[in-house]
């Protein structure tokens, strides 16, 4: 029966390992490099067995080859089961370069915290002077482990050499514990910085919002890699910086920057944001020009592009090409389809991925009864609801109810939907009431939403967009006294409209639009058509009744 971490061997001190060289013949040294060539442990496994039945396990060089190995392999039980069948090797001792190995087993596996708290206890006893290696991955494994910098700190002090990969695993330690003030301090005191130790300290401002402080810096930075510029893209589009990450991005390709796969999904998601297909398209086309490792997290944001591009078929080809789907990729192309409301193929989909063995989540549901709503599927979305914690196990959230009221008020069911609202087990949020007011507006029930209206305000007072969407619902039904006692009320709060904001690429440029914006360089021509566009909507026959009313409350935001 294998226990749940090895047995830590007893106490044995270090000794200096006897002289003898693993190359000492070209065939030994051949052999002890089979381990790293292995892609997996089971091959790893038969390594370790050829290497029992052929005398081989006979240094420590050996050993810590398949110490190693296990550990990088994903590993690190079979890697500490090793390390003490060697620890109890009457005539194989451990030499200066084991226990980095034994500490970085210990660091991939939360189980193993004990084990590499022992191995510390171990150093402790030895009167063995371990290199800096050595506490530095000690010092790493606690950090992994979840420790205070505090620790990291006590471990650094004892050391007798410590290098700059010391110094830059306690910098670690104050970034991971969010305590900016001290990482700087301690940074502004490094006897020795590289590029590393910049882009922690990046990581830093990145991981706090702080968008202004993570570009200075970046910029200040004398040497940047891989992580540094992605670090940077990826600060960017956290802060709504989508055009300027793209502009990195080629930045960072025109010095030759290599790309890995984390800073092209992050980049496919800007692109899906901007809308900004042809970029799109072109990193799309640079995964394939180099030849990345195309992975199940970059499929997905393929996918999750193409769609919010407007690509739904070519959406749809690459998800039908990929073979090893996972929910998340899954629910990307569900979403996609919903987005485009082809609710009906969702249905489908969602048909398939149940037969298929994976079980959906609650991301899953959420795209399948978002997608019942856009396409009127009320008796399908109805059905998939009631079925979620019956049939899978999974119980409803506040975003589930909210894409049913959401379904019913779309569908004109304005009586239901309210029902539904009130007798949830979970108390209705702000959303909730929102998409309800929303329905409510779409299909003239202007008496609902004033007995939704006292209840919306409490909840958010101050939302603005409570407010305009309030002052919408009252001027479609041209209640102008309602609007301004709205508006009245959102102007004794200080609240302003926020101005709606989008984008569109030509020829491979962004264009962002903010209403009431004049400082595009065709703007003239802009609005010229915009009007031109508002007087063709108000002549139509529709435009003679509820859209003038519309139109006339929009504007007056503006005004």
């Amino acid at each position: 029966m294998l226990l749940h971490h090895p047995p830590f061997p007893h106490f044995r001190d270090y000794k200096s390992p006897p002289s003898a060289s693993p190359s000492s013949t070209p065939r030994l040294h051949y052999s002890l490099s089979l381990p790293s060539l292995c892609e997996n442990p089971k091959e790893l496994a038969q390594v370790h067995s050829l290497f029992l039945k052929s005398s081989v396990l006979t240094t420590s060089f050996a050993y810590n080859s398949l110490i190693r190995s296990y550990t990088t392999s994903g590993d690190p039980r079979s890697a500490l089961i090793l390390f003490c069948e060697l620890h109890l090797n009457p005539d194989v001792h451990p030499d200066r370069f084991t226990l980095t190995f034994v500490l970085n087993a210990c660091a991939r596996c939360s189980t193993f915290v004990r084990f590499g708290k022992q191995v510390h206890a171990l150093m402790a006893k030895s009167q063995f002077e371990f290199p800096t290696q050595t506490w530095n991955s000690l010092m790493s494994f606690y950090l992994k482990s979840g420790a205070d910098a505090a620790h990291l700190s006590w471990i650094l002090n004892g050391m007798k050499n410590p290098d700059v990969v010391s110094w830059n695993c306690l910098l670690d330690g104050y970034v991971k514990m969010g305590d900016l003030i001290s990482a700087k301090r301690l940074f502004d005191k490094m006897p020795y910085r590289n590029v590393v130790s910049w882009t922690t300290m990046l990581t830093m401002f990145a991981n706090a919002g702080l968008i202004d402080e993570t570009r200075r810096w970046f910029e200040q930075m004398p040497q940047r890699n891989m992580v540094s510029w992605s670090t940077m893209i990826g600060a960017c589009i956290r802060a709504g910086n989508y055009s300027e990450a793209l502009t990195l991005f080629r930045e960072m390709l025109d010095i030759g920057v290599g790309l890995d796969e984390i800073t092209l999904t992050t980049l496919l998601s800007a692109c899906a944001r901007l809308g900004a297909l042809e970029q799109g398209r072109w990193i799309h086309a640079q995964i394939d020009k180099r030849k990345l490792k195309f992975d199940c997290h970059l499929c997905t944001s393929l996918v999750d592009m193409y769609a919010k591009c407007g690509e739904i078929d070519r959406a749809y080809d690459i998800f039908r090409g990929f073979h090893d789907k996972k929910v998340f990729l899954w629910n990307a192309m569900l979403g996609g389809l919903a987005m485009h409301s082809r609710g009906k193929e969702v249905i489908l989909l969602f048909s398939k991925l149940c037969d298929s063995g994976i079980k959906p989540n609650e991301i899953t549901f959420i795209c399948v009864l978002s997608a019942c709503s856009h396409s009127g599927l009320v008796d399908d979305g109805l059905h998939i609801f009631s079925a979620m914690e019956k049939d899978y196990g999974i119980k409803p959230t506040i975003v589930h109810y909210r894409c049913i009221v959401d379904l019913l008020g779309r569908a004109g069911l304005i009586d239901e939907a309210k029902k539904l609202v009130e007798e949830m087990p979970i108390s209705a949020d702000g959303d909730i009431w929102r998409a309800l007011v929303g329905a409510c507006k779409l299909h003239g029930k202007t008496d609902i939403g004033v007995e939704v209206e006292k209840i919306l305000l409490d909840l958010d007072p101050f939302d603005d967009g409570n407010y305009v969407l309030l002052s919408n619902l009252y001027a479609r039904d041209s209640r102008w006294k309602d609007v301004a006692r709205v508006r009245r009320k959102m102007k004794d709060k200080g609240l302003q409209k926020l101005p709606g904001c989008s984008s569109i690429e030509v020829h491979g440029s962004i264009h962002e639009f903010i209403a009431g914006d004049l400082s595009h360089p065709s703007n003239v021509e802009i609005y010229s058509l915009l009007n031109k566009l508002s007087e063709h909507i108000l002549m139509s026959d529709e435009g003679m009744n509820h859209n003038i009313s519309q139109h006339q409350a929009d504007m007056a935001w503006y005004m």
